[in-house]
């Protein structure tokens, strides 16, 4: 079975992408990109 059948087309966010694309020019992995992102949702939510 083909898994590419299920995946929905959308359009990406052209931000979301300049961002992906600098930290990985930086050398950041995907695991490293997501702790900042959780990191910084979490510290978001604390302040209120």
């Amino acid at each position: 079975m083909d898994s590419m059948k299920n995946v929905q087309h959308k359009e990406l966010d052209k931000e979301w992408i300049a961002l992906i694309l600098q930290a990985k020019q930086l050398g950041l992995t995907a695991k490293e990109v997501r702790a900042f992102i959780t990191q910084g949702t979490e510290s978001k939510f604390m302040k209120k």
